[in-house]
């Protein structure tokens, strides 16, 4: 109300403004020059103000030309047809000129919301786009619409319980009813003004899918009656976009489910076709040997005897050790760091403990072990540590063999800097150059035989201590495969 008496005074004021004037200047105007002044107050209203008041406008300006510009003047008499003429022209001219005016704002009005909106849709497109899981698509979606409506704006959907969740703080909003979210998905149908259904409610709720379905749904809150129906639409269609988004973020879900699928598949084909594959000569080794000294008929001397026996021992240590090799695996691969208990080890005493295994087990290996430095200390699974370095012992181990060296397997350990090394040199072939610590994989091995599980379980393992493997050629020949471990801070305050 306030509003429209300062307007009703600013008109009045700009007609007795031009009137003043018009009567101080009125030998040098004409009544044609006073009728555009007060023709440009009729545009500015127009512009400004509703029709109604550039309507009236328009004719309180024809009663003050005539009134007094027009002979007899100070009469509302007119005493020339040219003057009534002018009058009339003038009258009709403002109420034209009006009309256009206010159709000119409008289409203007129009086209500037037109393009509002197009350029929101192109910012919301860019954001969809880049989009690479539901939770940044629902967040981005949501911030997005709240700022161009200047109302809080939500994503709800069905979880495994078939609870609604929301996808956003909402604050102290008041949210619809869960069964009227659960009608618009089921139902696929909108509700709130404009809808046609549950018109007097106060949120718009929007489903993604027009279909019923467990899609998830928009929340619009504080809709009042002032809310268009242009608004709805605008929302509705910036829905249309969110849930194309989605759409293709659930395609590509399932596609990574079932390419998942396919690896897991994969991988489990490709270990019954290692283990069929490198059990068979073994187990074709010991039926063998176990058939040739159980036939009573046959006399076998005393050194083919203990060939028999040592090549059925020999055989059986290698399926064993296959076989804990792949239970590591996948002990380690569905553990974590944490399930794992660790403690302050010496990495010289771990050694000195796998030797002695080598020691026990009759393998006849040549060792030159290295410390720079005694005393020193890793959080460390001792029981892992030890598989590791046998793994990688018996990796250089066949290394040496296939390049027909009988050099002895070093063993270094070192301290640089903040890292504690421990290294295996082999005097083998060493890795391709082409070769990295990405190209490690299960169930692969360049060697005849073995499942080519030694470095997986040893990069598991370092996985584990959250230490470093690092694999290298050595300058001469052979290669140095090292496990290298953060020095541990100590306290010492309570010793």
């Amino acid at each position: 109300m306030n509003k429209q008496i300062i307007q009703a005074t600013l008109v009045a004021f700009m007609l007795v403004l031009t009137t003043a004037l018009g009567q101080k200047f009125s030998g040098i105007l004409s009544l044609t020059g006073i009728a555009m002044l007060y023709l440009l107050i009729v545009v500015a209203v127009a512009y400004s103000q509703s029709f109604l008041t550039a309507c009236l406008t328009g004719l309180a300006a024809f009663f003050l030309i005539n009134y007094f510009f027009t002979s007899p003047r100070f009469t509302f008499q007119v005493a020339h047809i040219e003057s009534i003429a002018s009058l009339v022209s003038f009258l009709l001219v403002s109420l034209v000129i009006t009309s256009l005016v206010k159709k000119l704002k409008f289409q203007t009005g129009e086209s500037m919301t037109a393009y509002k909106r197009a350029d929101f849709a192109r910012r919301l497109a860019e954001h969809l786009a880049i989009a690479d899981d539901m939770n940044t698509l629902f967040q981005d979606s949501c911030h997005l619409l709240s700022i161009e409506f200047g109302t809080k704006i939500l994503i709800g959907s069905l979880d495994d319980e078939s609870k609604f969740v929301i996808h956003l703080d909402s604050g102290e909003i008041d949210l619809p009813e869960p069964n009227a979210m659960r009608w618009v998905a089921d139902n696929g149908k909108p509700i709130g003004p404009y809808t046609g259904n549950w018109e007097a409610s106060k949120w718009w709720v929007i489903p993604f899918n027009r279909l019923p379905s467990k899609d998830p749904v928009l929340i619009v809150s504080n809709v009042s009656a002032e809310s268009s129906l242009n608004t709805f639409n605008t929302i509705k269609y910036s829905v249309d976009q969110v849930a194309m988004a989605y759409q293709r973020l659930k395609s590509l879900e399932r596609a990574k489910k079932a390419e998942l699928i396919a690896y897991e598949e994969a991988i489990q084909n490709a270990l019954l076709a290692s283990i069929a594959h490198d059990m068979r000569t073994p187990l074709t080794s010991i039926l063998g040997a176990a058939t040739a000294l159980g036939q009573k008929n046959v006399k076998l001397s005393e050194s083919q005897n203990a060939h028999l026996t040592a090549l059925i021992a020999s055989q059986a240590q290698h399926l064993a050790t296959t076989t804990e090799n792949i239970l590591s695996l996948i002990r380690l691969e569905s553990s974590t760091s944490n399930t794992i208990p660790m403690a302050l080890e010496s990495p010289e005493e771990i050694i000195g403990i796998v030797l002695k295994l080598y020691k026990d087990r009759g393998d006849d290996l040549n060792f030159n072990v290295t410390i720079n430095e005694q005393e020193l200390l890793i959080y460390a699974n001792a029981n892992l540590l030890i598989q590791a370095l046998i793994n990688l012992i018996d990796n250089a181990k066949l290394s040496n063999l296939s390049s027909n060296i009988q050099d002895a397997i070093q063993i270094e350990v070192c301290k640089i800097d903040n890292r504690i090394n421990i290294s295996i040199l082999d005097h083998g072939e060493g890795f391709s150059d082409d070769f990295n610590i990405t190209k490690i994989k299960k169930f692969s091995s360049t060697r005849s035989k073995g499942f080519g599980l030694g470095l997986p379980i040893v990069q598991a393992i370092a996985n584990a201590h959250h230490a470093d493997l690092i694999i290298s050629n050595r300058a001469t020949c052979g290669a140095r495969v090292t496990l290298s471990f953060a020095i541990p801070v100590i306290d010492t305050t309570h010793a």
